[in-house]
């Protein structure tokens, strides 16, 4: 079966080079349409890329206007190519990952499903949230019309499922895969060892790492963190990833300003992330909305505890992961109760954490079985086209 695994802003680069990697060592021929990420320039190993790529935004990629204007360049050449080599027949499943702008166009699936049409091919959808967590008045027919023009669709959790159904109004059958763990063939360093390449100091140490955006709950985490201190005077908090908003910088202004935090208000390289990894204690994710989270699916890869909010679909991503502990209710309070707790139990929790990263190969939200139920859909839905 020949699969091409579609991102051709390249918005999710490390899940999908772990589904490409995953798909053929399935024994399917599997590459990955996506341009290089720009702010990590091979990070996306050359022999999983489709031949026919074009890069040019690693080439172009400050100032931002620069930046964008050469991806929808990049996006043009891409998509033209694509849908190319699925009208002349080249592969057999062609899985789209990302629609870009999905609330405000449809004119990528369109093509898609146009090229798919003439050749036989199956078009397939991964729904990663159920509408975009920072467009929450974002025109959900306009989606329900991309996601309807896939032959399959698929969903990391049951509450994408339903949500999919309910909120948008998503007509047919979403098969539920889970998302596998991002980063689990990593080693991390001693903590010690990687605290000293940070220049943190002895003391438990929280993680909030990622692209910092309003629903990710950085302000219940700014009134949760006092009141950690009051337990464990000697914790560090640190908050690393790009900010979003002006909003957001001035949070993180204000909490770089409280004890035991710091913050890095950038990207930082997959080396730096691991060392962070390796020095904290525990990842805390604070969010106030989520379909399904990959940052706690790296959490989960790397074998470090983490802290979830009730939300249901990490309620969902966390069934028998005794290493996540999940906070009583969407305040400061609850917040600081359930860290305070992970930081006292935090040598079992470190134990429990890397315990359930040596058994997720073998079970369900492991890449072998996350492979083989994809391709097993693959068949179905093409059985059924």
């Amino acid at each position: 079966m020949r699969v091409v695994i579609v991102d051709l802003l390249c918005n999710s680069p490390f899940y999908c080079v772990s589904l490409t990697k995953a798909l053929g060592e399935a024994g399917a021929q599997a590459e990955l349409a996506s341009p290089e990420f720009y702010l990590e320039p091979g990070s996306i190993p050359r022999s999983l890329r489709s031949p026919w790529i074009a890069d040019v935004t690693i080439h172009a990629s400050s100032p931002r206007a620069v930046r964008l204007s050469s991806r929808l360049l990049e996006l043009s050449y891409n998509l033209r190519r694509l849908a190319r080599e699925v009208r002349n027949g080249e592969y057999d499943v062609v899985h789209v990952q990302w629609v870009p702008f999905q609330e405000r166009q449809s004119f990528l699936m369109a093509r898609l499903r146009a090229a798919c049409d003439r050749s036989g091919a199956l078009l397939a959808f991964t729904a990663h949230n159920i509408i975009p967590h920072d467009s929450p008045t974002a025109d959900r027919s306009l989606i329900r019309k991309n996601i309807e023009m896939a032959d399959l669709v698929i969903a990391h959790t049951t509450a994408v499922a339903e949500g999919l159904r309910g909120d948008v109004g998503v007509n047919g059958e979403i098969a539920v895969i889970p998302h596998g763990p991002l980063f689990s063939d990593r080693v991390l360093a001693p903590k010690a060892q990687a605290a000293r390449r940070l220049g943190m100091t002895d003391g438990p140490v929280v993680l909030y790492q990622g692209t910092i955006l309003p629903y990710k709950g950085l302000d219940l985490l700014a009134d949760a963190w006092p009141s950690v201190l009051e337990v464990h005077p000697t914790a560090q908090l640190a908050v690393v990833g790009r900010s979003g908003t002006a909003d957001l910088r001035r949070l993180l202004a204000r909490m770089a300003k409280m004890d035991g935090v710091r913050v890095v208000d950038h990207y930082v390289s997959t080396g730096l992330m691991l060392d962070y990894y390796g020095a904290c204690d525990v990842v805390v994710f604070p969010y106030k909305a989520i379909s399904q989270s990959g940052a706690l699916m790296t959490a989960v890869g790397l074998g470090r505890p983490a802290v979830i909010t009730p939300l249901p679909g990490f309620l969902e991503q966390a069934a028998g992961l005794d290493s996540i502990l999940v906070a009583a209710d969407l305040s400061g309070r609850a917040l600081a109760h359930v860290l305070g707790a992970a930081l006292d139990d935090r040598t079992r929790l470190a134990e429990e954490a890397l315990a359930a990263k040596r058994r997720i190969a073998g079970s369900p939200i492991g890449w072998p079985s996350v492979a083989r139920r994809t391709l097993e859909e693959y068949s179905r839905a093409t059985a059924l086209a």
